[in-house]
Formats: C-alpha cells, structure tokens, sequence
C-alpha cells in the first residue's frame, strides 16, 4: 500500500520511512506513531500528513478556499495534498457538519414552535422557582425559544423534554446586566453562523470543492 509494504500481522512496515527522520518517529518501521486505532498511513510515509490533509480540506471548504492562498502565501503548502483522500474527506466532512447543523436547526425550531411559548414557560418555571433570587435572573446557556425582545434563536431546547431544557447543565444565575450581555452575545453568533451556514453557502462550498477536486485528481 502506498510507497511502502505493510504487514498486518505485526502492524509494521516491512522497509523504512523513505522521508527517514522527517516522519518525526525515531523507529522507522513503525505504523501510525504506534497507534493504528487513532492513526492512518495509507501512503506509507507519514500518518500525520492524514490529519494534516484532512484539516486542510475542512478549512478550504469552509472558507471557500480562502486557507489555501494562506497556506500559498506563507509558503507551506508544499506540505499538503490537495489530491489525497484525507483531502476529500476533510471537504466533504465540513460540508456534511453544515448540513446537519442546519437541519437540526429546522427540527428544534418546529418543535419549539409546535410545544408553544407558554407552555415552555410553564415547565421551565417548575424547574428554575428554587433558583430564583432577588434582583437575579434565571438564565438558560441555550435559550428555549428566544432571546429578550422576542427575536428567535438559532438551536432552541424549548420543544425537548423539561429536564433537558431546563436541566441544572443549562441553567445560570445572573444579574440583569450580565443576562443581557449573555444574550447580545449569543446572538452575535448566530447572525455569524446564520450567515455563513445556510442552504445557499453548502450548495457554493459543495461546488467549489468539486471544482477544486476536478483540478486534482484523486491520488489514492
């Protein structure tokens, strides 16, 4: 496989790293670092050029390309693949995550949206009435079904099950100020990911890595 011969029986190499001391392993026969669960050398050089490739694919798809004339200008993409598989993965992976993010997104909503806001509020009540304290504001780290002035929130727990949502993990003890701050905050974020994550940016990156996959053919 790859530049090199591979015994299974004894999970090595049957001749040395042709990279030699660049592998960064003193032992030269040996697979993966010593960790074949954890670790991948399909190539037979150097399994940490895997993970580096799959990365690498990860960041160019997600920023459509954008990492790869970073890695262009400061010189260091001689040390990645493009036409590898961990490559490929590492594309299609980013744009998979993106994919379920945003169908995740969808089903919280609709499940939020069919339980109704007053029926949320009474079970999340039942669950924060001992947490209350003077001048303090429960406040939920994922919001049930929105932030303060009735905006939406972009993965909402309200239509789950009253433990899940209002479960000592996702629930805080603030002051005012610090509960809105929480909130702007929060919602920052979700204009970002709104923006960068929706229907439209997965079907340009899933173009874009195709082109970028038809200008390297596939090595492996």
């Amino acid at each position: 496989m790859g530049a090199r011969e591979y015994d299974p029986r004894t999970a090595r190499w049957l001749q040395r790293d042709p990279i030699d001391a660049a592998s960064g392993d003193p032992n030269l026969y040996r697979y993966a670092g010593n960790d074949p669960i954890n670790g991948i050398d399909p190539s037979g050089l150097d399994w940490l050029d895997v993970t580096a490739n799959f990365f690498a694919g990860v960041g160019d798809s997600l920023t459509f390309g954008l990492t790869d004339r970073v890695r262009e200008w400061l010189g260091s993409n001689e040390v990645i693949d493009k036409t590898s598989l961990a490559y490929r993965v590492g594309e299609y992976t980013e744009v998979g995550a993106e994919i379920v993010l945003t169908g995740g997104s969808k089903a919280l909503i609709h499940l939020a949206r069919k339980k109704g806001r007053d029926l949320i509020r009474q079970e999340s009540l039942r669950f924060i009435r001992q947490l209350r304290l003077p001048g303090k504001f429960v406040h939920h780290v994922n919001p049930l079904s929105g932030h303060p002035g009735g905006e939406g929130t972009l993965f909402p727990l309200g239509g789950l099950p009253p433990s899940i949502h209002s479960g000592r993990w996702n629930l805080e003890v603030l002051d005012r100020t610090t509960h809105l701050q929480r909130h702007r905050r929060m919602r920052q974020q979700e204009k970002l990911l709104r923006y960068n994550t929706n229907r439209y940016t997965i079907t340009l990156r899933t173009m874009n890595n195709l082109r970028r996959d038809i200008e390297n053919e596939c090595s492996e």
